[in-house]
């Protein structure tokens, strides 16, 4: 619905966030005009401008995930989401409901809740699949298993590494590392390109009737060619403000495509699910030791591809979850920056950040890296007997996702979800950061909010324009019908309405 007159909000819970003070203010409503936001007194618009009584209800700065994979998100839904699966015999069984198409693609398993201590494997492709190409990945994205069909069609250089082999010495299905980078990439490119836009509009429906207007989108294995394209397509899907984070350590793309950002998902490292990040102490797995990971690009390259960045006033990110992938980064941003945040205004970030020590922490609020953080994989995987815990042991579980010591050293926390990887979700990314299974990392209500707002905006390079209810600003909201700034918890608030530049994109019910 769009409005093309002054409209006045009023009766309402509107909250504007203060940067420098880093307080919120709440004010009885607000004024928009010009798809932009013109008072935050409704009482100045005088009479006979038109108003809608909103009841009590809570307004918002629209939301922003930092971090989601549309395509997946939005095909990884109804039969193709083993999210639910808690057993190996679940776990064939949802195979055998897979549609039977030209590529059968389905994930979102996770071994380390099936209550059998069993993992996945490709038998139950080969016994129901084994003409067809197919391919299924876990929850983290990390690994996959694949039927032979689609073995052979990968044609993967024996040397790849991550190709898992069984007694015999032939591969399992099972891909780890590069091997499984590399045929995730071929297979989302040969899934039909009408099946993929599809899916990235339902992911687009999903978020805005979840309040979230801003998608930092993460393009992960096209040709270097295909960027642009897809990027064109993505901005072609209305109603939502985008933020195409093209995960090559190339800056020169970033410049030949308009953006002043690149990265995110560029791995340094892997997973905890999968054992693949980069750890200084070694994983458990059925309480062996199951190795410490790899780093996928060398000091040098990374120091390259970071100074690279800086150079050319581009914001570089990468993804690094385990203690030495992150400390290769920060050293790498610390000869680059020469300990200082970047002189050029960039806004340098990691992705995850997962098992950080607290000199990283204090390293990177001194650097002014961004931390774009996912709260959400406390929920999955934190607290007694979860995964965090059967993959690291007790003492460094309690360490994960270190949300309130990055905000007490000053940090700069973004919040997003890593959809599919968690729900495309955040309210509940806010609420489980004040509920963090850890009571002293717990986020205050505000400081949550700020992560999916006005953080997320300065990440995007967005904040002189949208993330805050401000004069001048954008008209980009949010309407709950709870106030989690005032004791609701933000998962009992439902979302009423999402508006971008003034137009209601979302809304349950007509106002």
């Amino acid at each position: 619905m769009a409005f093309d007159t002054v409209l006045v909000l009023k009766n309402a819970r509107a909250y504007r966030y203060d940067p420098r003070a880093r307080t919120y203010s709440r004010h009885d409503g607000l004024i928009v005009e010009g798809g932009r936001i013109a008072s935050l007194d409704p009482g100045d618009a005088g009479a006979g401008v038109a108003s809608i009584d909103l009841g009590g209800a809570t307004i918002l700065p629209a939301f922003a995930d930092c971090h989601v994979h549309l395509t997946d998100t939005g095909y990884f839904t109804g039969v193709r989401n083993f999210g639910s699966v808690r057993s190996y015999g679940e776990f064939a069984a949802a195979v055998r409901k897979l549609p039977r198409e030209s590529y059968v693609l389905a994930g979102q398993y996770d071994e380390s809740a099936w209550r059998d201590g069993r993992t996945a494997d490709a038998a139950p492709l080969a016994a129901e699949f084994a003409g067809t190409f197919a391919m299924l990945v876990r929850i983290d994205g990390h690994s996959c298993v694949i039927n032979r069909k689609t073995f052979e069609w990968l044609n993967l250089p024996a040397e790849t590494t991550g190709i898992e082999k069984d007694a015999g010495g032939e591969p399992s299905g099972k891909l780890f590392l590069e091997a499984n980078w590399r045929a995730q990439s071929a297979f989302m490119a040969a899934l039909p390109l009408d099946a993929k836009r599809a899916a990235e509009a339902r992911a687009v429906e999903l978020a805005l009737s979840r309040g979230c207007l801003h998608l930092h989108a993460q393009f992960v294995g096209f040709a270097r060619e295909e960027y642009a394209v897809e990027i064109a397509a993505l901005r072609d899907l209305p109603k939502v403000k985008w933020y195409p984070k093209v995960c090559e350590p190339d800056p020169q793309l970033a410049k030949e495509l308009g953006l002043p950002f690149i990265g995110g998902d560029v791995f340094l490292d892997g997973s905890i699910g999968s054992c693949t990040a980069a750890v200084s102490e070694p994983f458990l797995s059925g309480g062996k030791e199951a190795g410490r990971g790899d780093l996928r690009y060398s000091d040098a390259r990374v120091f390259e591809y970071f100074s690279g960045a800086e150079a050319l006033g581009i914001s570089a990110g990468v993804h690094a979850i385990g203690d030495r992938a992150i400390e290769q980064a920060i050293a790498a941003w610390e000869r680059v920056l020469n300990g200082k945040p970047s002189a050029n205004g960039c806004r340098h970030f990691i992705e995850h950040f997962e098992i950080a020590r607290d000199e990283h922490i204090e390293r990177c609020a001194c650097l002014g890296i961004y931390l774009s953080m996912q709260p959400q994989f406390d929920v999955l995987w934190g607290g007694t007997g979860g995964m965090y815990e059967q993959r690291l042991g007790t003492q460094r579980m309690r360490a994960m996702n270190a949300l309130a010591r990055i905000e007490r050293a000053g940090g700069i926390l973004c919040g997003g979800d890593d959809s599919p990887v968690c729900d495309l979700d955040p309210l509940q990314g806010m609420q489980a950061a004040v509920a963090h299974h850890e009571a002293g990392e717990r986020l205050s209500p505000e400081a949550a909010l700020t992560m999916y707002t006005y953080n997320a905006a300065r990440l995007g390079h967005a904040e002189v324009r949208t993330g805050l209810l401000a004069e001048g600003y954008a008209a980009d909201l949010v309407m709950l019908d709870g106030d989690p700034l005032d004791g609701a918890a933000f998962t009992d608030c439902r979302v009423l309405s999402t508006w971008c530049d003034g137009d209601i994109v979302y809304a349950d019910r007509p106002l």
